[in-house]
């Protein structure tokens, strides 16, 4: 039986400021989510506003496959490639490629589902908010299965051993290496150490002064979307930008303001070693 897969937006009538996606892939009766590898392959079919006919391929949201389409020649979007080994290369979800190296991406709905992705920079599982639908494939419903995919290794010395806080936050203790060491190759994939005694204060959420700046559209005539962080309702909404002027809160996606004004910055007295990258934050009274 051919499988059946579709999505849409709605609004609850009960909650009638957020509209939350619904996400519906049916087979026997059953739902799931719809699984994209890159969330631009969320994007609908556009063939641009041009008059040439060039065979491009699409991801398709409604057969889960990559569709053939004829592009105009300009514009259009991301959702467009080349070939059918192109477009299947950066939306199909295969368990031969790792999703670990792309960002967090909550997604086009409006949801506040807890999910973790994998941090490349810091190599670390960590918390966001998916929005219920598409997104990509850094996403995990738990921190086991984002350490899994992701950090291996971890997952192999700790497979018999519950995960407790303490273990994910303590890192062995290493001694400062030489002025001059030789960095091994694909040192770049090795993870953060932490080096020297961790500190004793918790990490503490400091939100960037432009989250606090209050709306402003511009002095233009433009009439853009946008998206900034409203501090009384501790959420990232959308407004129509004029073009120019405004403040700073003001972000392109959803993500980014996400990123900058919902998790905001952890500040702690700890020291990083890495074999490429030297992080180092003091406490000032030490």
């Amino acid at each position: 039986m051919a499988q059946l897969l579709s999505w849409s937006c709605r609004t609850l009538l009960l909650l009638p400021l957020i509209g939350i996606c619904f996400t519906k892939f049916t087979r026997d009766g059953v739902r799931s989510e719809i699984h994209i590898f890159h969330h631009s392959c969320a994007l609908k079919k556009d063939e641009g506003p041009c008059k040439a006919l060039k065979d491009r391929f699409y991801f398709d949201t409604d057969t889960g496959r990559c569709e053939s389409f004829e592009y105009g020649g300009c514009q259009g979007n991301e959702n467009n490639f080349e070939t059918l080994q192109e477009c299947e290369k950066m939306c199909l979800v295969k368990e031969d490629k790792s999703p670990c190296q792309l960002d967090d991406e909550p997604g086009p709905c409006r949801g506040l589902v807890p999910r973790y992705f994998f941090d490349f920079k810091s190599q670390e599982c960590k918390r966001f908010f998916y929005g219920g639908c598409f997104g990509n494939a850094n996403n995990f419903k738990t921190i086991k299965e984002c350490h899994e995919r992701c950090l291996p290794a971890l997952n192999n010395m700790e497979r018999n051993a519950p995960l407790k806080p303490e273990e994910v936050e303590a890192k062995p203790k290493t001694e400062p290496l030489a002025k001059h060491v030789e960095a091994p190759l694909n040192a770049s994939h090795l993870p953060m150490q932490r080096m020297s005694k961790p500190s004793a204060k918790k990490p503490r959420l400091n939100r960037p002064k432009l989250c606090f700046s209050p709306i402003d559209r511009g002095n233009c005539e433009g009439s853009e979307e946008r998206y900034m962080y409203n501090p009384r309702t501790k959420r990232c909404q959308m407004f129509h930008y004029s073009g120019c002027g405004g403040n700073k809160n003001n972000f392109v996606k959803r993500s980014d303001c996400m990123k900058m004004c919902m998790r905001g910055v952890f500040t702690a007295d700890i020291a990083y070693f890495r074999v490429f990258d030297i992080i180092i934050e003091k406490n000032p009274a030490v």
